[in-house]
């Protein structure tokens, strides 16, 4: 049930105390997890109901369990790292965000200038040693790949090379790898 408003003090209490109090307030059915009933009964009470100090100290206190929630995902975050191998680039980390974002553009290229290329014979004989370059680039992202993290569907980070190989072989490497494979270099060998 939930705890009167006057009820639950709020001073000397730590942050993870505080969280407690805050979702056995919230939480109606004890089992130690904000459903959607419960949230919405949670939103209607904030609401409505309650005079206007006690409306604005039952804010204050919902304010500081998404507070506190958000930090202790955050932690949980950080803190579900699998593996420790230090050669591994991080798939949270800048510079495979900043790598993912030119393969997309590299893409986006390809997707343009393809099609033209396949159009025209002058144009493909132009556009021959650029392609040759953003297929070494792709090459080089699908061994990247087997040296980057990844996060499960849990949300741990998984930085075990082990498992990343695992995932990236059971996952997209066959489709990754044969597209990225220079065919106009390898149609022109064997065409002389």
């Amino acid at each position: 049930m939930m705890v009167a408003h006057g009820e639950m003090s709020l001073e000397g209490l730590t942050s993870t105390e505080l969280a407690e109090k805050m979702m056995s307030e919230v939480d109606m059915d004890g089992d130690g997890q904000i459903d959607m009933d419960e949230f919405i009964a949670m939103m209607k009470k904030t609401s409505s109901g309650l005079g206007k100090a006690n409306a604005l100290s039952y804010n204050h206190r919902m304010s500081q369990l998404a507070k506190t929630v958000l930090v202790a995902h955050q932690k949980k975050i950080e803190n579900s790292t699998v593996g420790e191998d230090m050669w591994m680039i991080h798939p949270l980390s800048n510079f495979h965000a900043t790598w993912d974002i030119v393969v997309s553009l590299l893409i986006l290229l390809t997707v343009v200038t393809m099609p033209l290329a396949l159009g025209w014979d002058e144009l493909n004989e132009y556009f021959f040693g650029m392609n040759l370059a953003v297929d070494f680039i792709f090459l080089l992202d699908v061994g990247k790949h087997f040296c980057t993290g990844y996060v499960d569907e849990n949300e741990a980070i998984i930085m075990n090379a082990k498992l990343v190989r695992k995932n990236y072989l059971s996952g997209f490497f066959v489709t990754d790898f044969f597209s990225s494979v220079p065919w106009d270099l390898i149609l022109k060998v064997v065409s002389v």
